[in-house]
C-alpha cells in the first residue's frame, strides 16, 4: 500500500525519472564500449529513453496535480514536454554526426544532454520555485561541459568560462531573489501574495527573480553570454542549448507571470508589463540590427534568438495592456514552441553541413546541394524562423502582432510598437535568407567533400519539418 502510494505521488515526475535512468545506463555503458562503439550504441540509447519518457507523458493526465504542491501538469506543459524530447532527439542526432565525423571520444556527451533535459522538464513542471532552481541548476551544469567539450579550443573554453562565471552570478541573484520572495509571502510557492507590510521585500524578489530567468532566455540586456556561447560550443550543442533553455526559461517566468498577474499587487503587475515591454522592443532591436552584420551562421542565429526572446516577451505584456482579466500567454507559448523546434532543426543541419570547425557563410556555399535533404530540412526551418508563410513561424508571428494591435485598442502607444517589431521581422528575415541563399547557390567551396550525414540526424530533422508543417494546420494552443 505504502509502495502504490508513494508510485503514485512520483507520477507526476515519470518522465524525468526515465530520461534520468537513461542518462545513467548511457554513462555506465560508455565505460564498456569501444570509440568507433560509443558513436554508434550510446545515441540509440538515447532515443530508447526518449520514446520511453514520451510515453509517460502521455500516459499522465492532465492537470495532475501533486500531493507536495510543488508541480502541475496541464496541455501547454504537457505540449512543451514533448518539445524538449523532440529537441534533445535532434540534439542526440546531431552531436552523434558531429562526433563521429570529427573521430572524437567524448561518449559522455550523451549522458550529458540526457541530464539536462531532465532539468528542463523539471522547470516546465514547477510550480515552486524550490524545484524551478533544482530544475535550472540541473540543467545549467551539464551546458556547461557540453560547450566546452572541444578541449583544444580556445574559443570553447573562453565561451564556457564566461557562461559559467555569469549564469553562477546570476543563479545567485535568483536564489536570493527565492529567500526574499519566502520573507515577503511565508511560502516559495510561485504566485503567492506577500503579508502586510512586506510589499517593498515582494517588489525586490519579482524584479531578481525576474532578471535571473531573463538571463536564461538571453534578453537584453543579459545578451552578453550569447554571441560567445554559440559560437564556442559545436553547432550540434548551439542548438539543443538554443531551444530547451528557452522552453524551460520561458516557462518558469510565465508560471510566475500567471501568478502574478492574479495577485492583488497591481503596481507591481503594471510595472513588470512594462519592463517586458521595453526589454521586449531592445532585444528586437539588438538582435535585428546586430545579426545583419555577422557572416558566421552561428552568430547569425545568437542574435536572432536575442531577438526572438523579444517577441515572446512582447506576447507576455499583451494582456494587460490589452486590460484582459485573464492573462493570456497563448500566443507567446506557440512562438516559443516553433521557435525552439526551428532553431534546433537550423543548427542541428548546419553542425552537419560545416566542412571544418568554422561556420562563416562562404564556408557553407553550395554545401546543400551535396545533401538535399538535409538542406531542404534546413530551408523550411529557416523559413519558419523567419516568418515566412506555410511554416509555423509565419502563424507564430502573425498572432504576436494581432495580439499586440489589439492591445492598441486600449493602449495606444502599443500600436507604435507593432510597427516597429514588424519593421524590425522584416529586416530579420534577411539574414534567415542569406543563409539559404549560401548553402544552395553555386560556388568554388561546393566542390569540397562533405561528411556523411548519419540516419538518426536525417530522420530527427524529418521529424523536426513535420512538427513545423503540422504546428502551421493545427494550433495546439
Amino acid at each position: 500500500m505504502l509502495t502504490e502510494t508513494f508510485f503514485y505521488h512520483l507520477k507526476i515526475l515519470l518522465p524525468i525519472v526515465v530520461l534520468c535512468m537513461g542518462s545513467i545506463f548511457a554513462l555506465v555503458a560508455e565505460s564498456f564500449l569501444s570509440k568507433e562503439g560509443k558513436h554508434q550504441v550510446l545515441p540509440w540509447i538515447n532515443m530508447l529513453f526518449l520514446a520511453m519518457s514520451a510515453v509517460f507523458v502521455k500516459l499522465i493526465s492532465c492537470d495532475l496535480e501533486d500531493p507536495w504542491n510543488l508541480f502541475s501538469l496541464n496541455h501547454v506543459k504537457e505540449i512543451f514536454l514533448y518539445a524538449i524530447i523532440l529537441c534533445t532527439a535532434v540534439g542526440t542526432a546531431a552531436l552523434q554526426n558531429t562526433l563521429k565525423n570529427r573521430d572524437t571520444l567524448c561518449g559522455e556527451a550523451y549522458s550529458l544532454i540526457m541530464l539536462s533535459s531532465c532539468g528542463i522538464m523539471l522547470m516546465v513542471l514547477s510550480k515552486d520555485f524550490m524545484p524551478l532552481f533544482l530544475g535550472m541548476e540541473l540543467a545549467s551544469f551539464p551546458i556547461y561541459a557540453l560547450i566546452a567539450m572541444n578541449r583544444h579550443s580556445k574559443e570553447s573554453n573562453e565561451a564556457a568560462f564566461k557562461y559559467f562565471i555569469s549564469g553562477a552570478a546570476l543563479s545567485a541573484v535568483f536564489l536570493y531573489g527565492i529567500a526574499l520572495f519566502y520573507g515577503a509571502t511565508g511560502s516559495t510557492l510561485i504566485g503567492g501574495g506577500f503579508l502586510d507590510g512586506r510589499e517593498s521585500i515582494y517588489q525586490a524578489a519579482i524584479f531578481m527573480l525576474t532578471f535571473g530567468l531573463l538571463f536564461k532566455v538571453g534578453a537584453f540586456p543579459l545578451h552578453f553570454w550569447v554571441a560567445d556561447a554559440y559560437t564556442g560550443a559545436l553547432a550540434s550543442v548551439t542548438g539543443y542549448m538554443a531551444a530547451v533553455v528557452k522552453i524551460g526559461a520561458f516557462l518558469g517566468l510565465g508560471t510566475m507571470w500567471l501568478g502574478l498577474f492574479g495577485s492583488p499587487a497591481y503596481a507591481i503587475v503594471a510595472r513588470e508589463a512594462i519592463l517586458f515591454l521595453c526589454l521586449g522592443v531592445a532585444s528586437i532591436v539588438v538582435g535585428s540590427i546586430t545579426g545583419l552584420a555577422q557572416i558566421s551562421a552561428r552568430r547569425i542565429l545568437a542574435f536572432s534568438a536575442v531577438a526572438n526572446a523579444g517577441f515572446i516577451l512582447l506576447g507576455f505584456c499583451y494582456s494587460y495592456f490589452a486590460k484582459l482579466q485573464v492573462m493570456d500567454l497563448n500566443s507567446s507559448y506557440y512562438f516559443l514552441l516553433t521557435y525552439a523546434i526551428g532553431s534546433s532543426g537550423v543548427l542541428a543541419g548546419i553542425s552537419a553541413l560545416m566542412p571544418s570547425s568554422y561556420d562563416n557563410l562562404e564556408d557553407l556555399h553550395g554545401a546543400a546541394r551535396k545533401n538535399p535533404f538535409l538542406g531542404a530540412c534546413i530551408s523550411v526551418c529557416l523559413a519558419s524562423l523567419a516568418g515566412l508563410p506555410v511554416a509555423a513561424g509565419f502563424l507564430a508571428k502573425f498572432r504576436i502582432f494581432a495580439s499586440l494591435v489589439n492591445a492598441s485598442f486600449e493602449t495606444p502607444i502599443v500600436w507604435g510598437i507593432a510597427v516597429v517589431a514588424f519593421i524590425l521581422a522584416v529586416i530579420s528575415a534577411t539574414y534567415y535568407l542569406r543563409i539559404i541563399y549560401f548553402i544552395w547557390s553555386h560556388g568554388r567551396i561546393e566542390a569540397r567533400k562533405r561528411d556523411k550525414t548519419s540516419v538518426l540526424l536525417n530522420a530527427s530533422l524529418g521529424m523536426a519539418v513535420v512538427a513545423l508543417l503540422a504546428l502551421a494546420v493545427r494550433l495546439p494552443f
